[in-house]
C-alpha cells in the first residue's frame, strides 16, 4: 500500500509527470493527453512538450540547417514530404481508404490541423508555376501569407486539395521542395536557353524561400474528341464490371465530399504573385 500510495503521489506531481512526458515519443505523448484532464491541461501548458508536438515554435534560435520534419506528419503526407519520387498525389494517403478513419481524420478538431510541418517552422513559402506548349513557355512566382507563427498543415494541405482539381483536368503536376532538407533536388538541365534561363529563375527562387511548391504543366495538341472518346470507354468498361484503381480524381472527389459533410471550407492560404515571364521556343 505505501508503494502505491508513493506512485499516486508522485504521479499528481506536476514536476515529475512533465519530467515522464518528457521521455515519451511524439505519438505517445499525444496519447497521453487522454489519460486524464490533469495531463492533459499540463501537455497543452508546457511549452517544451507542444515544441516536442510541433503545436508551437521553438522558442529558441537554431541553425536552420538542424530542422527537421515532422514525422508524423511525414507519414501520414507521404508524397509531401518525400518528394525524391516525384509528384505530389493523393493515392499514398492511406488514411483516406476507409470512410470512417477518413472523417475522424478531417474532422475540425484533429490535432494534424495545427501541426506545425517542420521545427524551427517554415515561414518563406511560395509556388513556382511553370506551363508549356507546342507554341512557347510561361513561368510566375507567387508567395503566400503564412501566419507568424509559422507553416501548419491544414493550410498546406487544403491548398494543395484546391488545385488537385486542376492536375486532372490540366495534366497540372506539384512537386514540393523543402530546400534546408532536400538541397538542389529538384534542380534540372537542358541544352534550351529559354528552359535554362527558367532554371535559372527557378533555383533564384528555391535559394529564397524555406518551401517552393513547383506547379508545372503542359497543353498537348490531344483533340476534345479523342478524350471523350477515352472517358466513353472507361465507362463503358466500368459498366461491364472492369473495377479501375484509386486514381487521385477519386480521393479528392472523396476527401471534397468529406469537408463538405463535415461543413468545411478549405482555406489554404492566399498567393500574391510577384514576377513573371513568358516566351516562345528558340
Amino acid at each position: 500500500m505505501p508503494d502505491t500510495d508513493a506512485q499516486t503521489r508522485a504521479l499528481g506531481t506536476p514536476e515529475i509527470v512533465a519530467s515522464i512526458l518528457h521521455q515519451m515519443d511524439m505519438r505517445t505523448l499525444i496519447t497521453a493527453q487522454g489519460i486524464s484532464r490533469t495531463w492533459k491541461d499540463l501537455i497543452c501548458t508546457t511549452q517544451s512538450l507542444q515544441e516536442t508536438l510541433f503545436l508551437r515554435p521553438i522558442s529558441h534560435d537554431l541553425d536552420l540547417s538542424t530542422r527537421v520534419e515532422n514525422p508524423l506528419l511525414a507519414e501520414a503526407f507521404p508524397s509531401i514530404f518525400d518528394n525524391e519520387e516525384g509528384d505530389i498525389c493523393l493515392t499514398d494517403l492511406t488514411w483516406e481508404k476507409n470512410p470512417a478513419v477518413r472523417e475522424m481524420f478531417i474532422r475540425p478538431e484533429a490535432s494534424w490541423r495545427r501541426m506545425l510541418t517542420h521545427q524551427p517552422p517554415l515561414y518563406r513559402v511560395g509556388t513556382f508555376k511553370s506551363r508549356c506548349s507546342p507554341f512557347g513557355w510561361s513561368w510566375s512566382k507567387k508567395k503566400a501569407s503564412v501566419p507568424e507563427g509559422g507553416l501548419r498543415m491544414a493550410p498546406l494541405f487544403e491548398f494543395l486539395i484546391d488545385r488537385s482539381w486542376q492536375a486532372w483536368a490540366y495534366g497540372e503536376s506539384i512537386v514540393a521542395s523543402f530546400p534546408a532538407s532536400l538541397p538542389g533536388g529538384l534542380l534540372r538541365s537542358n541544352s534550351s536557353k529559354s528552359w535554362n534561363e527558367e532554371e535559372r529563375d527557378w533555383k533564384e527562387m528555391d535559394g529564397q524561400f524555406d518551401l517552393v511548391l513547383e506547379i508545372s504543366s503542359s497543353t498537348t495538341c490531344t483533340s476534345e474528341e479523342d478524350y471523350e472518346d477515352g472517358m466513353k470507354e472507361m465507362e463503358e468498361a466500368r459498366e461491364k464490371g472492369v473495377v479501375f484503381p484509386d486514381t487521385d480524381l477519386t480521393v479528392w472527389k472523396r476527401i471534397c465530399e468529406c469537408y463538405q459533410e463535415l461543413g468545411l471550407k478549405m482555406d489554404g492560404f492566399k498567393l500574391e504573385k510577384f514576377d513573371e515571364a513568358r516566351g516562345m521556343w528558340d
